[in-house]
């Protein structure tokens, strides 16, 4: 899903991909002030609903739609809800893709998964249109990316029927969306766990929360090596973030069913038993 970033931007960075990665720096500091506008609990506004072309009905259980949430450059994403879940409070997952990619993607890969294990699944787009995110590098900075995630996450949580549960949202990304994932974990309340998959996390674009964390590597993964998520999780595990945890799969720097579906088995808190 990945492909080659563009040129970084000259305020905020521009995360992509490289086809080789140093270990982690141990010594680097990470940034622990707060975003001004990164923490503050989320409250769901108003917002105009249609049933039109944006809803889509996926094989007959779940809805697939559309998000209204815009960004500069046209791009929008996708969120799913699993069938029946007008009837009671149900997990969040909030994925961000890796270079390249666009959240309608995403949630085709992962709406099945959402049916079969109850959970709302919600994938933005970044801002950019070569499908890299952009992470804020000093207190106080809020990027386009961030405004835009906590959009659809609002428009979400003001979905009719929909009731998510405050306990269980986790913030997940691959390869170059894991720098949002932990962007924006480390600054809003409403993310209580996060993942990053083959990617990484950039040091001064964390806040000062410290959510449970889950790591993944592909034990043929030569973009970011087994080695290279170890150092991060000892880095991360340095840093006050409680219970890190590093699985390691038989992939290259791809998603496969098997790790998504451990990734689940971790954040609902079930038993174990794939990857190694």
């Amino acid at each position: 899903m990945d492909g080659r970033p563009g040129p970084a931007p000259p305020r905020a960075a521009r995360i992509g991909d490289v086809r080789a990665q140093r270990p982690f720096s141990l010594g680097v500091g990470m940034l622990l002030a707060v975003l001004t506008a990164g923490v503050s609990p989320i409250c769901a506004n108003l917002l105009v609903w249609s049933s039109g072309p944006a809803d889509a009905e996926a094989g007959g259980t779940g809805v697939t739609r559309a998000v209204q949430a815009a960004t500069s450059t046209g791009r929008h994403g996708a969120y799913y809800l699993p069938r029946g879940h007008e009837s009671r409070a149900l997990p969040l997952l909030v994925f961000f893709h890796g270079t390249g990619g666009k959240g309608s993607l995403a949630i085709l890969r992962l709406q099945a998964l959402a049916e079969e294990e109850g959970f709302i699944v919600l994938a933005p787009d970044s801002v950019s249109v070569s499908g890299v995110w952009m992470v804020g590098q000093h207190p106080g900075e809020t990027t386009a990316d961030h405004r835009h995630v906590m959009a659809c996450v609002r428009e979400v949580l003001a979905a009719p029927g929909v009731h998510v549960d405050p306990g269980r949202v986790l913030a997940a990304g691959f390869s170059v969306g894991g720098s949002s994932a932990g962007y924006l974990a480390t600054h809003e309340a409403v993310f209580t766990a996060l993942a990053v998959l083959h990617g990484h996390v950039v040091p001064g674009a964390m806040g000062p929360r410290r959510p449970r964390t889950w790591l993944s590597a592909g034990d043929r993964d030569r973009v970011r090596t087994v080695e290279y998520m170890r150092s991060v999780a000892e880095h991360l595990g340095r840093e006050g973030f409680p219970g890190v945890e590093l699985r390691v799969f038989r992939v290259d720097h791809t998603l496969q069913e098997e790790e998504l579906a451990a990734l689940i088995d971790w954040w609902l808190g079930r038993a174990a038993g794939r990857g190694t």
